[in-house]
């Protein structure tokens, strides 16, 4: 069964802005949202990336029900200029998928964890009693955990909310490429985490580590001699994008 969740931060400017693009009402416009959404549960990954399809697939589910005075290349056009589809190095996902859709992928999981245990028990109670082995079992070698650089393990040590570590090295490397120093972003960590603190910020109104090193680069309103790119209000306020 699939559901997704809809905040109540969706109904705002940015639905507005949806809405005006494409010509519609905002009902209308929440409506294409809504059955978008729905579709992405079973054809996007938990990034919110669409798996194998391109923008034609995106179409197709939007033209679905969608009234005529509309066309589905331009309510696609109104979500990507909006913020609500996202694109990047050619590939296009749904805005922070993985953060507001993370209750259904621990769901999900949780039923795929329950279907195995069930699994395994009536599988335990056909299998045959064991034959004591004539031999020690040899024991099972540990895989060994990913390793990063010093640097960054320096910022994840140092940043307030740890989660996605993988994805956030991802973005990590991406902003030492664009020029910023293992210092610099080691810095906003540490400030952004003395924020976090003084303002008993709540954790999920913490960014994600991979957030805080996005492309728009909000880590810079943390370091004193950048030029801050977002205000201080809307960097602790998970739903600033969707507004």
């Amino acid at each position: 069964m699939a559901w997704v969740k809809v905040y109540e931060a969706v109904i705002g400017p940015k639905l507005r802005t949806l809405a005006n693009d494409i010509g519609c009402s905002q009902n209308e416009a929440l409506g294409v949202l809504v059955r978008l959404w729905v579709w992405g549960i079973r054809n996007v990954n938990a990034a919110g990336e669409i798996i194998g399809g391109s923008e034609a697939d995106i179409e197709a589910v939007i033209q679905t029900g969608l009234d005529n005075r509309y066309s589905s290349k331009t309510v696609i056009r109104a979500m990507k200029d909006s913020g609500w589809l996202d694109v990047e190095d050619g590939r296009i996902s749904l805005h922070d998928w993985g953060e507001w859709q993370a209750q259904w992928y621990k769901d999900a999981e949780r039923r795929g964890r329950d279907a195995e245990r069930k699994r395994a028990e009536r599988a335990r109670k056909k299998a045959p009693a064991p034959v004591p082995p004539s031999e020690p079992a040899t024991p099972a070698k540990a895989v060994p955990k990913a390793s990063y650089p010093e640097g960054f393990e320096k910022f994840w040590d140092a940043y307030p909310r740890k989660v996605g570590k993988g994805e956030a090295y991802k973005k990590y490397c991406a902003r030492v490429n664009d020029g910023w120093g293992e210092n610099e972003l080691l810095e906003a960590a540490v400030a952004y985490a003395v924020s976090v603190e003084q303002n008993k910020t709540d954790k999920q109104f913490i960014k994600h580590p991979k957030t805080f090193l996005s492309d728009a680069t909000p880590f810079t309103d943390y370091l004193k001699h950048a030029e801050p790119t977002v205000s201080t209000a809307a960097s602790n306020d998970p739903y600033a994008d969707w507004r």
